[in-house]
């Protein structure tokens, strides 16, 4: 049965999930809290114009494209996230030691990226010949947890680092070609009374990475995802799914 009329304002999960080579749709991941969804849609068309009766009246219409955009806004952060916004992999990191990472001359206040986050046991030598140990507080600063060291005293010759540490992740941006997804939606409308149950699907996409990631804000911070559906040939044909997307409006009322 078909959903009676409503006033709505959805609310729901979204996720995305890879779509494979030959079309069929692997598991979709949520992406966590998500302030939009947006199905825009467009179509170009070519008009004619009659000549015959002196008013150059509209004749005919040729649809020249139509097209699909979908608008995603996370609100949240992991690395599945910031990879899907910055066209980025995740590289997983496993426990390890290092015995003599080479570390700049510095000078006070200047901050050095050790290779590898999770940091402990840190030993940090340096002066002549290389083995006259630093003294944390002293000489340097060390935030474990990110593996950022900050001099507290001159560095003429440059330092060697000696740490272990634990398993982490890493996501390099601009580093994965584009892959295409299927989304789905699954809501409910929240309009008071309203029983109405949508879900939606959106068969083939791509998403180009996300033009801003606000790593300092004054406020809560967003993604913007915005990409384009392609038609997907696997499906164009089925009635039960259309070329593009599909949308199931339910009573949750009725059986």
């Amino acid at each position: 049965m078909s959903l009676n009329p409503e006033y709505f304002s959805m609310q729901g999960r979204v996720a995305l999930g890879l779509r494979n080579a030959d079309g069929s749709r692997g598991p979709a991941r949520w992406v966590y809290d998500s302030s939009a969804l947006e199905w825009n849609f467009s179509q170009d068309q070519d008009e004619q114009n009659e000549s015959w009766s002196g008013a150059r009246g509209l004749a005919a219409t040729l649809t020249t494209k139509e097209s699909l955009s979908v608008k995603l806004t996370l609100q949240q952060l992991n690395d599945d996230n910031a990879a899907l916004a910055s066209a980025g992999t995740v590289v997983q990191v496993t426990t390890g030691t290092v015995t003599a990472e080479p570390l700049p001359i510095g000078k006070v206040g200047d901050m050095i990226a050790l290779e590898y986050a999770k940091v402990s046991d840190v030993e940090l030598t340096g002066g002549a010949g290389g083995t006259t140990p630093l003294v944390e507080d002293t000489d340097y600063t060390l935030n474990a947890a990110t593996g950022v060291i900050t001099y507290l005293t001159a560095q003429a010759t440059a330092p060697h680092a000696a740490y272990t540490y634990a398993a982490h992740s890493i996501i390099t941006a601009l580093s994965q070609r584009s892959q295409e997804f299927w989304v789905l939606f699954d809501g409910e409308n929240t309009v008071d009374g309203a029983t109405g149950l949508c879900r939606g699907e959106v068969h083939r996409i791509s998403f180009p990475p996300a033009s801003t990631l606000a790593l300092i804000n004054s406020s809560f911070a967003t993604l913007e995802l915005t990409g384009k559906a392609r038609v997907d040939p696997v499906r164009i044909n089925n009635s039960r799914y259309g070329g593009y997307a599909r949308l199931m409006l339910i009573d949750a009322t009725e059986d």
